[in-house]
């Protein structure tokens, strides 16, 4: 801004009509001119990884699940895709996901929160133009003789004219909040696409999670059927005289101990049921929500990761953290094109006539023009202590920006630390699991042979219920921590232009070709988007 100044300094020192004519190149050059300063968003990463010391790159496999204990592979720098819940395959699961993109209500909020950014952003771009109204008006008028000193008279006036009036963007102010106000659409438009992924990670994780709470829940109940009647042969043999009465307390308490365990699983349950009612758009007793059953899901064995430098140009969070900063900047730019001078222009042309027919005579014309101009020259400081406001501001919005890119890495890390550290546990928990099972029936034969004591056979069935229940919690937290991956990484790659609620709910269905990494690692190649750009050339709803 001082730089403009300086190069017409030596030409408004000019006397004559030079110096009108230099101060008017003066105004020119300054209307090209722009307060906002340089933005400098903080590079992303040049890291290839996102964890300490070694790099996650496969996870360990699981003997005696099939399919669903199959080692998961990383493939960085691969592209995920947009329906990443789909590569859970489970039709429950993409019903659920289409329900709750249609009906949610944070997803309409979203949308309208949108809409009202959009039609903020034409406003601003319309109060660049020229404003044109039509007035038009008739009175009929007495006045007393007693007032003038001659005859009373009565007469009308009709009057219609074209109000124009321009104020000529010298400073750059109205496209500075133009930035502003585009910024700050961008942003809702990065909030809408942050609510459809938040909504999408709740969905499929509460989804898993009922489906846990069912299989925890039918793992019970068969444990209580084997604890049954394993309580009626000790209860026969005690009234054989084969053991005593200890034994018979003993195998009641740990039934009744199984048993105490079923209510806390049905009213987590049920909280699960009704949060995804919740998530779906309504009430938890109209939600019909389906019984998912954890080996019905898949397990994506291939995960597409996006590079660090990536994620942080594509991740929504970001994405609108970015726009908030843009917006900010501008706002600097905003509170200094304030401290000069404005300029309007009005003018108005029209007629006037006491008598209709005549009204479009030319001795009814009638027309004005007039310049305005108008700066500050005294505030008490406030222009200046605005002005530094919105530099804190853009401060504040920088360390927000820095803040959610490393909660966002974190959240990625955390997650592939997650899958790896799964796995293994899955693996020993399966292996115990196997090995209490057959303790477990040995102990049973042995004990019906009278080969061991009760105590022994009590302590295997401890072990068997232990070993079932952890194999169910590690199985579905794998599955819950690879969604959780996708969300980390941002969902699916979105488009440039995000076009809004009911496309993306088609999508839900019928997803667009792209480059994508299936659930078997096989690639699909098809028209891939462009990168999103830091700003749009023009404000259009998408």
């Amino acid at each position: 801004m001082d730089s403009c100044l300086a190069g017409n300094s030596p030409a408004t020192r000019r006397p004559g009509p030079l110096a009108a004519i230099a101060a008017a190149l003066a105004l020119v050059s300054l209307a090209g001119c722009s307060f906002e300063p340089p933005l400098h968003v903080p590079a992303a990463p040049k890291s290839a990884a996102y964890t300490a010391g070694k790099t996650v790159k496969k996870t360990a496999a699981v003997n005696g699940l099939g399919d669903a204990g199959r080692a998961q592979i990383i493939r960085y720098n691969a592209r995920l895709q947009r329906t990443w819940w789909k590569l859970l395959g489970s039709r429950q699961i993409n019903g659920l996901i289409q329900r709750a993109i249609m009906h949610n209500p944070t997803i309409a909020q979203a949308v309208a929160s949108l809409q009202e950014a959009h039609q903020n952003t034409l406003a601003i771009y319309g109060e660049g133009w020229p404003q044109v109204s039509l007035t038009g008006g008739g009175n009929r008028q007495r006045f007393s003789g007693a007032q003038f000193g001659g005859a009373t008279r009565t007469f009308s006036l009709y009057t219609g004219q074209v109000n124009v009036s321009y104020t000529p963007d010298l400073f750059g102010l109205n496209k500075l909040a133009r930035h502003q106000t585009r910024a700050l659409e961008d942003a809702q438009r990065y909030n809408l696409q942050e609510a459809y992924l938040t909504l999408e990670g709740n969905t499929v994780s509460n989804a898993i999670l009922l489906a846990s709470y069912n299989a925890q829940i039918r793992t019970t109940h068969r444990l209580i059927a084997i604890q049954r009647s394993i309580l009626r042969l000790i209860d026969q043999q005690y009234k054989l005289g084969a053991v005593t009465y200890l034994d018979v307390l003993n195998q009641r308490t740990l039934l009744q101990t199984t048993m105490a365990k079923l209510p806390p699983l049905l009213q987590s349950r049920s909280a699960v049921r009704h949060a995804l009612a919740a998530l779906v758009g309504t009430i938890p007793s109209e939600a019909d929500l389906p019984d998912i059953r954890l080996r019905s899901l898949r397990l994506p064995h291939v995960i597409p990761v996006a590079l660090p430098a990536v994620l942080a140009r594509r991740r929504p969070d970001i994405r609108q953290a970015e726009a908030e900063l843009r917006a900010d900047n501008a706002s600097i730019g905003v509170a200094v094109a304030k401290m000069y001078p404005t300029v309007q222009l009005t003018g108005d042309l029209g007629f006037t006539n006491g008598r209709i027919p005549d009204f479009f005579n030319a001795s009814s014309m009638i027309w004005d023009a007039a310049a305005n101009a108008s700066v500050t020259l005294f505030d008490g400081g406030t222009l200046l202590a605005n002005k530094r406001a919105a530099q804190a501001a853009l401060q504040v919005q920088l360390a927000v920006y820095r803040q959610t890119v490393l909660a966002a890495f974190e959240q990625v890390a955390d997650s592939l630390r997650a899958i790896q550290n799964d796995a293994t546990a899955l693996k020993f928990n399966e292996s115990a699991y196997r090995s209490a099972r057959q303790a477990f029936d040995l102990a049973r034969r042995q004990y019906r042979a009278g080969a061991i004591d009760y105590l022994s056979l009590l302590n295997t069935q401890t072990q068997y219920q232990q070993a079932e229940l952890g194999v169910v919690t590690a199985d579905a937290q794998r599955y819950r921590d690879t969604a959780a991956l996708f969300v980390a990484l941002g969902g699916g790659w979105w488009p440039q232009k995000f076009r809004a609620a009911k496309h993306h709910a088609a999508a839900a269905s019928n997803p667009s070709p792209a480059h994508t990494v299936n659930a078997r690692g096989a690639a699909k190649v098809g028209h891939s988007p462009k990168a999103a750009a830091a700003t749009t050339a023009r404000p259009a709803m998408k």
